[in-house]
């Protein structure tokens, strides 16, 4: 095993129980390694990965990029997790279906494609762990095809601004821009600044340069099912 993996072996195995039975033989391959991330590196949609990454700190945005070239974020990937597009693209041999792009520095476990498959067709706990991450994203997914499809604008903005405030202290005001929330939920930004300032004329929120303060936060929730 290299001086790299064995540093990062505790951190690792604290992360990703699931590698706990690996055997020293099968950490002992070329190419396994553990690397820093630094903020805005991406892979773009289309491409055939070398490596799988498993996330040990940081985190990672993966999304979709439209045909006219607004993006659209699709899930975030923390620490101690994987991306289920990368997993499915490297199982069924095929390209990435997403774009991902590091948000925070951090650090990646590096697995070639050809161990990451070995691992999942001999380690049952690892499989489990891959499986359980389909599940769980599929149920994401399926959360924002609903929101997508059912829920008007008024309700998206909002649902984002609670979860926003439930992330941290609800007095605190948010710091988002109009842009970033344009990217976050996948529409124009003119279309979030109108629905911004709508519900600044109702006294729930309150805008400034870079930041929205949440005035009514039982009010802005009786929007998020609308």
């Amino acid at each position: 095993m290299s001086s790299n993996l064995s540093e990062y072996l505790p951190l690792i195995n604290s992360k990703f129980p699931s590698l706990a039975d690996i055997s020293d033989q099968d950490w002992d391959q070329v190419g396994i390694r553990v690397v820093e991330m630094e903020p805005n590196y991406t892979i773009k949609e289309g491409q055939l990965l070398e490596y799988a990454f498993l996330l040990l700190d940081g985190t990672v945005r993966m999304y979709k990029l439209s045909a006219s070239g607004r993006e659209y974020t699709l899930y975030r990937i923390h620490s101690g997790e994987c991306c289920p597009l990368m997993s499915s693209s490297i199982l069924c041999e095929g390209e990435y279906e997403a774009s991902a792009c590091v948000e925070t520095n951090g650090l990646v476990l590096l697995i070639p494609v050809d161990m990451f498959r070995h691992w999942t067709d001999h380690y049952q706990m690892f499989r489990q762990f891959i499986f359980k991450s389909f599940a769980n994203r599929i149920l994401i997914m399926s959360n924002l095809l609903d929101s997508l499809n059912f829920k008007s604008i008024r309700g998206r903005v909002s649902e984002f601004l609670v979860q926003l405030a439930q992330q941290g202290d609800e007095s605190e005001p948010l710091h988002i821009t109009h842009d970033s929330m344009s990217v976050e939920l996948g529409t124009a930004r003119e279309v979030i600044s109108r629905t911004l300032k709508a519900l600044e004329k109702e006294g729930i929120i309150q805008l400034s340069r870079g930041k929205i303060t949440i005035r009514d936060l039982n009010a802005l929730e009786q929007y998020v099912e609308s």
